[in-house]
Formats: structure tokens, C-alpha cells, sequence
């Protein structure tokens, strides 16, 4: 039993509807298969932040929009995840609101965490928190990802670090870099741990599915929803 007061962990969440969910990658493969793989995309976040949480304590929940849908969201993640809508308008407003509710009940860090990066681990995850957990409030913690954003941030005071979230160009390759550049005026510390890849177009899924090949990624889901779609080709 973990004995160290817990990390927050929100993990931001969309449905996984057709013709709605993961729109680029559908006009590559349709968006039936698409929203399969968003499905599986989500399912195996979950199960690192489950894994991680065997690692660090966390308190976990998920953080869906649009508003109607909890009951799918619900119905992926199961009992073991309590939902909250969020929807502040504004990527990085909705991102603070987040936060600031997982700060609230976990004073000692928070943690937020896309679900479109199916090969992220419990130990990365985990190792997330244990930054938070050893640092003081001027520290931040990334994940880049390798479209120039990143897929997890982690931090212990929003106040410290309220221009983070300040509007930006959001889902663009400069986030990252725009994000480091206010971090350093506000004198933030930053710890970035190794990066993710986020499976967004045709030639992220050709990458996911060679480094599944390897064998050295897990990602139960979505190893299994790729290979019931190779079954299912003519």
C-alpha cells in the first residue's frame, strides 16, 4: 500500500464517435476504423495510468467533453475512473481548470495526460510523479511529443505556472517550444522525460505499427483493434 499523499492524474478525454474522433488519421484508413483505434488509444492510457498507480499513488479521474458523453466514456474506462466534465472553451482554459480542480483535492501535484499516445508506459507515467513528488512548486514536468507538443504536463502550482495556459497557438508544432520559452520567464524549473508520439495521420500509424512489430511495446487494445482490422480487409 502507497503511503505518500497522491499526484493527481487527469487524463483528457473524447468519445470515440465516428466522423468525430481522430478526423486526419480517418481520412486516411475511414472513420469507422479510425474511431476503433481512438477506442484503443484510450483504453491503453488508461491502463498505463492503472499500471503507474501501482508505482506512485495517484488519484485518478477522467476529464471528458463533449457534456453528453459520460455514459461512453463511462462505458470504455468502467467504474475505476470517476468522470468530470470539462470544456472551458479554450484548449489552454480548460487545461487550468484541470488542473486546478486536481490541485485542489492533491496539493502535493497534479498530472494531465492526453490519450492518443497508446505506447506511453506506467513507468514513464509513474515517473512523472516522482519529479513532482521530490520537487519544489517551481517545478514543471513535461512529455514532449514529437509533433512539437506535448502529451503530459505535470506541475505543483498554478500559480507559478498560470502563463503556461495563457492562449496560444494550440495543435501546432510550436507548442512545445512556446511552452519552454514561458517556462523560462517565469523561472520555471523543467524536467522533460522522454517523448511520446502522438498518433494523429496515416504515417503515425504506419510508425505504430512497425514499433508493435518490434515486439518491445505492449499496448494490449490497440495491438489487438489493428490486428482484428487486418483480419477484417478483403
Amino acid at each position: 500500500m502507497l503511503s505518500e499523499a497522491p499526484i493527481g492524474f487527469g487524463l483528457m478525454c473524447k468519445p470515440p464517435r465516428p466522423g468525430a474522433a481522430k478526423t486526419r488519421l480517418a481520412a486516411a484508413i475511414g472513420p469507422d476504423r479510425a474511431a476503433r483505434l481512438a477506442r484503443a488509444f484510450l483504453e491503453d492510457c488508461a491502463a498505463a495510468a492503472v499500471a503507474a498507480a501501482r508505482l506512485q499513488r495517484l488519484d485518478r479521474a477522467a476529464f471528458f467533453r463533449p457534456a453528453d458523453a459520460a455514459t461512453e466514456i463511462g462505458a470504455i474506462l468502467g467504474p475505476g475512473w470517476p468522470l468530470e466534465f470539462a470544456d472551458a472553451g479554450d484548449l489552454g482554459a480548460t487545461m487550468h481548470d484541470v488542473l486546478a480542480r486536481l490541485l485542489q483535492r492533491c496539493p502535493g501535484g497534479a498530472i494531465i495526460m492526453g490519450a492518443d499516445v497508446p505506447l506511453i508506459t506506467g513507468e514513464v507515467i509513474a515517473a512523472a510523479a516522482r519529479s513532482l513528488r521530490e520537487s519544489d512548486d517551481r517545478r514543471i514536468v513535461l512529455i514532449p511529443s514529437v509533433d512539437g507538443g506535448y502529451c503530459l504536463i505535470g506541475l505543483r502550482s498554478l500559480q507559478a505556472a498560470a502563463s503556461l495556459f495563457a492562449p496560444m497557438p494550440w495543435s501546432t508544432s510550436g507548442v512545445l517550444r512556446e511552452t519552454l520559452s514561458r517556462a523560462d520567464a517565469a523561472g520555471l524549473t523543467v524536467h522533460m522525460l522522454p517523448p511520446q508520439r502522438d498518433i494523429d495521420e496515416a504515417a503515425d500509424l504506419d510508425w505504430l505499427r512497425a514499433s508493435l512489430a518490434s515486439g518491445d511495446a505492449a499496448a494490449a487494445f490497440t495491438r489487438a483493434t489493428l490486428a482484428g482490422m487486418a483480419e477484417a480487409r478483403p
